[in-house]
């Protein structure tokens, strides 16, 4: 079912800010982190999000909205999700910056870092806190169906599927790394 989808896609986005978390610590302690990882996860986040995890939400959202009226936490999602798009580009663009040798202070990056994963935490915990509830709860049998044949993008996830792509091959490296950290 596609709420299952778009919660494992959540976990997946939880995993990813946990690295850029370790790396917000290093850089605290001012210690050296690898920014083409940082990149990888931004841009994961950038490119997935926009092609197949936001959109698959939008459809549900706008059907929500269209069958059960108006949800003011809802109505904004669509919003909410342009608005991450572009910080999310906008933190990948000094990312860039720094592999290309551009010298960004660090005390400015760092709190970019912190202002980064504080929107996405924020965002995550909307959706998974009371919105995807709130539709769970509302939502009947008809209505899941409804909306899957809604859905007719390819979902092969680049970092989590099946086929790691080859610009993800270090960060999936470094997720597996994380999963058996915690194990």
């Amino acid at each position: 079912m596609m709420i299952e989808r778009i919660r494992r896609e959540h976990g997946y986005m939880v995993r990813l800010l946990a690295i850029l978390r370790q790396k917000l610590a290093l850089l605290k302690n001012e210690e050296m982190i690898n920014y083409s990882l940082v990149r990888d996860v931004v841009d994961y986040l950038a490119n997935h999000s926009e092609k197949v995890h936001h959109p698959k939400e939008d459809i549900i959202y706008h059907y929500f909205l269209s069958h059960y009226g108006h949800q003011f936490e809802i109505s904004n999602l669509e919003l909410e999700h342009q608005q991450l798009s572009q910080k999310t580009h906008e933190f990948l663009d000094v990312v860039d910056m720094i592999l290309k040798d551009a010298v960004i202070p660090q005390d400015v990056f760092v709190g970019l870092l912190e202002e980064f994963l504080a929107t996405q935490k924020r965002h995550l915990e909307t959706e998974e806190g009371s919105i995807l509830p709130l539709i769970d709860r509302t939502f009947k049998t008809s209505d899941w169906q409804a909306v899957e044949k809604l859905w007719d993008v390819c979902e092969e996830d680049p970092l989590f599927g099946e086929t790691i792509a080859d610009k993800y091959q270090q960060l999936s490296r470094r997720v597996n790394q994380l999963n058996s950290e915690c194990v």
